[in-house]
Formats: structure tokens, C-alpha cells, sequence
């Protein structure tokens, strides 16, 4: 199979319930017909390869899903004149909101494709092709509940395809079960996945073993297990599997999907035979600009435009600005803004001859779920908090290198960038607190508007106080205190509502969480 993203495949074999309905209290969404459904190895791959057709970004509404849980509560992001959007800006979401009810229900759809797989491998005949198939539903599985656990906190642990009426309505697990069976499922993937090498040209897109290795990491990084957050991303880091991409610009673009650094691609390959509403890439849908055909809805915030340090070439490379041009569009002038905002997420503006049809959201996207600077950063930070200052200091620097175009502060210095002051000065620093704060901007920066901001956000109030060091407190101090949003309260807003939808169809079942 020639890269796997583009097997963008809806079964024939899904039986899809309303999703007008609670998943509780019937069949889960997304139901896989045991009449029709034989566990032999081509039935499994093609359930396997739907677990890639969803994490890409042609699923609909997902773009509203992730902007909604990931970052909408942060500080990376403004809105425009999107109500629904506004509405996370100023903590006043209910209960009955539409976009995290859809969260809910795309999340547990997705697990049962996963369940599906995995409680059939054990009938399969061929044993690596059951334990290669396995390993990869249990990957995502894993990936699924990390997410949906960061955004409620106690949830409902399906780990299984339900097998009777019983199993339908069940009440939450705790955040503590979720997290062992992520644990669980990513060793499992671990043990079982090939290296990316492993894999070969044929399979690019596929998730390997370093791809588990580090998404493990970052779960251990939440958890403030340093020692395993620092034990799982070194491997990922001296396993040689992934290397960062010598231009952080062309990172993003849509002809490197299967970069060396892009550790979980998910990215959406335009195609003109997909159904009319399938071929919008919701991923872009509300980034862009209204007067490139966008709904323009979230830019950019001017507080983290503010946060980028002066000469840092992935401020241009991230941030489209009213002097910037698009080749091929507009006669190469400027276009136009809003006036709500002075900037745009350059990840996802390309060249003209990009846009399919000359239609901004008719394009190819990269947008990627995991990529090897995020794990560099987290080995960073556990080495840091276990006061392993000179190997933190080390991989902070792999990550300013590369930001200056593959050299050194010396080099820049001798280049006269920056008025000959050169850019990104090495961080030299052996005080904890301050590289701490270091690499928690460092984070910000690299990864920006990759739907990382408010998790990291969520997990900082946990580690440091207000000014950064030891204690609790540290975001609702920035947001309460510096941005002035004052009706954010972190025992509140640091887990989303279980959707009241779901929580009254349950008969009781399910309980709301005590903060809402």
C-alpha cells in the first residue's frame, strides 16, 4: 500500500446509528455488524486503515472539535465574529454545547473502531498480522482516551465492544483507569509496532513504535511522571527513527506529509471523487482569511505574535501578516483583512496553485497529531523538573538551532542577523524556575496553533505558581490576573462538561461533573 493517508476509506461494513441518540443508552455510534463482519486478515486491514481514514482531516466537523477542546480556552487563538467560538473565550459555554457534544460523540465512535479490531484479532489465524493490527488499534485507542480524558477528566472506559444491552450504559471511570489503560495499550504498541524503517517507503503514514514511544512520553509529561516521560522520549530520541526537518516553514506544507519529524500524520489529501461536504478540510475552514474564500472566524492572538523573541525566523513562517502576499493569488498584492484581526495562521496559507479549483478550502492540509520537536521539548522539561539542568539545556538547544536555520548563536552573530545581534541566544541557564519558564516558551513558540496551547496550559497550573516556581497556580494567574479573563476558574474550566445530553438519557447513569 502506497502512503496510507490516502486510504481514506468509509466501510460499507459500518452500520451508523443516529447521532441524534446517546450512546449510552443504545448501540454506540459507528456499530460494526457482526452478521457481516468476518475477522480475517483483509477485512481487518481495511477496519485497520479506517483508523487512519478518521484521525485525518476529512472527518466532518472535526475542525470545530479540536479548536473547541484544544485551543479556543487559550491564548493563542482570538475570534473573529464567531459567537460559537466566543463563547470559550469568555468561559460561558453550557452544558448543551453543540461542539463538545460532537467531540463526545466522534471520540467514542472512534474508540469502538478501535474495540473492533482488537477484540477480533484474537480469532485471526495469522499471528503477526493479529498482533500488527492489534498494536495499531491499540495505539489509537490510546490516543483517543489520552484526548478524551484531557478534555473531561473522568469519562466512560470502553475497552471492550460491547456484547450485550448492558454494556451500553455505563457509568464514568476515573481519569486514574483511563490513564492505566492508555499506559497499557501504548507498551502493547511498543512491543509490536515496526520502526518507521521497519514499515518501508511502501507505508508511510502508519503509525511505528517510536510514534508510540512518543505519545507515551507526553503521557507520562502529563502526569508529572518525569522519570518515564524522560525514559520513553530519549528513546524515541536515540532510536534515530525521526530527526527535525531542516526548514521549519516547509514542515508544514502539504508536500512533506511524510517528513522525517511528522511522527503522526494526519494530513488531508484533496480528492474531487469525495461527496460534496467531504471536500471542504474543516482543518481550514475557520483559519484563513474571509477574502480568501475562508469563514475567517480565529486568527492568531496579538499576545502571542508579542511572544515571539525579535529575529525569530518561525514568526514569519508562522504568523501571515497584512504585508504579506500570496504567490499566484490577488495579482501578488496584499489582501484583505478583517477588521477584527492584523494577523492569520500561515501554517495553512500556500501558494495559489495549491487551492484546487482556485478555492482556498479546497486544498491538501498537514496538520500533524505528533512531531519530534514536541518530544525533544518534553525530554527537555522532565530532565529539567529531575534537575538534569545540562541535558535539559541540551535539547532546548537542538530546538533553537534548527529555529535559526541549522546554526548556531555564534553563526548568527557572524551573520549580522538581527543588526548583527543575533537571534535566539542560547539559554545558559541553571536556575530550575527560569528554564522551566524557558522551555514552557520555547513549547509556545515551536508548537504554535497546533492544538497543543491549552492542554499544556491545563497540566502548567498543576507544576508551578503564579511567578513559575514551585507550587500551584501558575494559568489561572495568567489568565485571570494578566489577560483579565475573569470569570476563569480553573476547578471549573480545566475539564470540559460531560455533554447534558448524554448525562440525562442515561437514567441516571451518568454523572455530570461536580464543578458544572
Amino acid at each position: 500500500m502506497k502512503n496510507i493517508i490516502k486510504f481514506i476509506v468509509v466501510l460499507e461494513l459500518f452500520v451508523t446509528s443516529s447521532c441524534k441518540k446517546s450512546f449510552l443508552d443504545k448501540e454506540p455510534l459507528g456499530v460494526l455488524s457482526s452478521a457481516t463482519f468476518s475477522a480475517d486478515t483483509t477485512t481487518l486491514g481495511l477496519a485497520v486503515n479506517r483508523l487512519y481514514g478518521s484521525i485525518a482531516w476529512r472527518e466532518f466537523r472535526i475542525g470545530q472539535h479540536q479548536y473547541s477542546t484544544k485551543e479556543m480556552c487559550g491564548d493563542d487563538f482570538i475570534v473573529g465574529g464567531n459567537a460559537d467560538f466566543k463563547v470559550f473565550q469568555d468561559y460561558s459555554y453550557l452544558t448543551d454545547n453543540y461542539m463538545i457534544e460532537r467531540y463526545w460523540g466522534r471520540a467514542f465512535e472512534n474508540i469502538h473502531y478501535c474495540n473492533v479490531v482488537i477484540d477480533r484479532t484474537s480469532t485471526l489465524k495469522a499471528p503477526y498480522s493479529a498482533q500488527l493490527f492489534e498494536a495499531q488499534a491499540k495505539y489509537f485507542r490510546a490516543y483517543y482516551n489520552f484526548d478524551l480524558t484531557n478534555v473531561f477528566g473522568d469519562a466512560p472506559l470502553r475497552d471492550h465492544d460491547p456484547v450485550s444491552t448492558a454494556e451500553y450504559n455505563i457509568p464514568k471511570s476515573s481519569h486514574a483507569d483511563i490513564i492505566k489503560l492508555v499506559i497499557s495499550d501504548l507498551k502493547y504498541a511498543i512491543d509490536h509496532l515496526p520502526t518507521r524503517s521497519q514499515w518501508g517507503t511502501a507505508n508511510l503514514g502508519r503509525v511505528t513504535k517510536g510514534t508510540a514511544q512518543g505519545l507515551l512520553s507526553k503521557v507520562y509529561l502529563y502526569e508529572q511522571d518525569y522519570a518515564n516521560a524522560k525514559l520513553y522520549a530519549e528513546a524515541v530520541i536515540n532510536g534515530g527513527e525521526y530527526s527535525l526537518y531542516s526548514n521549519y516553514r516547509s514542515l508544514f506544507s502539504p508536500d512533506q506529509l511524510y517528513s522525517s519529524e511528522n511522527m503522526m500524520p494526519g494530513g488531508f489529501i484533496y480528492n474531487t471523487s469525495l461527496p460534496a461536504g467531504r471536500q471542504y478540510g474543516p482543518y481550514l475552514q475557520y483559519q484563513g482569511l474571509p477574502s480568501l474564500g475562508s469563514n475567517g472566524d480565529i486568527f492568531p492572538s496579538p499576545n502571542l505574535v508579542s511572544s515571539y523573541e525579535k529575529g525569530d525566523p518561525r514568526m514569519s513562517a508562522t504568523i501571515f501578516t497584512k504585508t504579506d502576499i500570496i504567490p499566484g493569488f490577488n495579482n501578488n498584492q496584499p489582501v484583505a483583512f478583517p477588521a477584527s484581526t492584523n494577523y492569520a495562521n500561515k501554517k495553512v496559507i500556500w501558494p495559489y496553485s495549491y487551492w484546487n479549483g482556485g478555492n482556498f478550502n479546497f486544498q491538501s492540509v498537514n496538520p500533524m497529531y505528533l512531531r519530534y520537536a514536541d518530544i525533544i521539548l518534553i525530554a527537555a522539561e522532565a530532565n529539567n523538573e529531575l534537575g538534569n539542568i545540562s541535558d535539559a539545556l541540551k535539547y532546548l538547544e537542538m530546538i533553537r538551532f534548527r529555529a535559526r536555520g541549522n546554526k548556531t548563536f555564534a553563526a548568527s552573530v557572524a551573520a549580522g542577523e538581527n543588526d548583527g545581534a543575533g537571534i535566539l541566544p542560547q539559554i545558559i541557564t541553571t536556575d530550575k524556575t527560569t528554564l522551566r519558564l524557558a522551555i514552557w516558551h520555547e513549547r509556545r513558540i515551536e508548537l504554535a496553533l497546533e492544538f497543543n496551547r491549552w492542554y499544556d496550559l491545563v497540566r502548567y497550573n498543576k507544576v508551578a505558581g503564579p511567578n513559575g516556581s514551585s507550587g500551584t497556580g501558575y494559568t489561572e494567574n495568567l489568565l485571570k490576573t494578566v489577560y483579565g479573563r475573569t470569570n476563569f476558574n480553573y476547578a471549573k474550566f480545566s475539564h470540559f462538561p460531560l455533554p447534558q445530553t448524554f448525562v440525562t438519557s442515561s437514567n441516571g447513569v451518568l454523572k455530570q461533573n461536580s464543578a458544572w
